[in-house]
């Protein structure tokens, strides 16, 4: 019986408690919230031994712990955020990049009638007679260019004549620089400047992945200079 709109029932306010934190359960199953964990601890320490009451300690890790499980979910979820945020930006990023020349490590670079084969020598030692040599697909030397003494980052250009004078076809070529060091023949590290044609946006931590002319795919990673 209800007077003034009350209930009579002194339970009623607990079921309407029960139901709604089944109400919640049933939204989020399997869930352990902060209020459900205080509840269980409350419940531990009422039902607790007296003889051998909970050390302050042993309360203390258990907050503890729930508070690091729920701190790791948290994070987790951030870092979540963080990646779909990354990945918005590496395409971004990629996009900008279409149509522009990078400077990248390799020994192969494109040569057309309108943009000659550029690159770079990393000379590590100095030497008098550095050389660059340039190659068909075949392996057929076609150019030999005397560099002269170097030293450090050297640049190079191939115009695309052979040694004859005579235009070479379009295409990608290999090449080699090297120069003699304590009277050994030593080859140099190269790079070269490609155009990129296309951008791959990776998942899992992959990153951008660059279609560059003549050479194909490299990471972006490895980009030493966008031009």
């Amino acid at each position: 019986m209800a007077v003034n709109g009350v209930s009579d029932n002194p339970y009623a306010f607990l079921n309407s408690k029960n139901t709604t934190s089944a109400t919640e359960e049933e939204n989020d199953p399997g869930s352990l919230q902060m209020n459900d964990f205080l509840s269980l601890m409350t419940t531990q320490l009422m039902n607790q031994d007296p003889l051998k009451p909970m050390e302050n300690g042993d309360f203390l890790g258990q907050i503890a712990s729930f508070s690091t499980v729920t701190g790791i979910s948290d994070l987790q979820d951030s870092f979540a955020s963080f990646a779909n945020v990354m990945q918005s930006d590496q395409a971004l990023q990629g996009s900008s990049l279409v149509g522009r020349s990078v400077l990248v490590p390799s020994s192969i670079g494109m040569m057309t009638a309108d943009s000659p084969m550029r690159g770079q020598i990393n000379v590590a030692e100095p030497v008098s007679n550095l050389e660059l040599k340039i190659y068909s697909n075949t392996g057929e030397l076609v150019r030999t260019i005397p560099m002269g003494a170097a030293s450090g980052y050297t640049n190079f250009e191939w115009d695309g004549l052979n040694n004859d004078g005579e235009a070479m076809p379009e295409g990608a070529y290999q090449f080699m620089a090297t120069g003699n060091v304590d009277g050994q023949n030593t080859a140099f590290a190269t790079a070269v400047i490609a155009k990129v044609d296309s951008v791959l946006v990776g998942s899992s931590g992959q990153g951008l992945t660059m279609n560059l002319a003549g050479i194909g795919s490299v990471p972006f990673s490895e980009v030493q200079e966008i031009i």
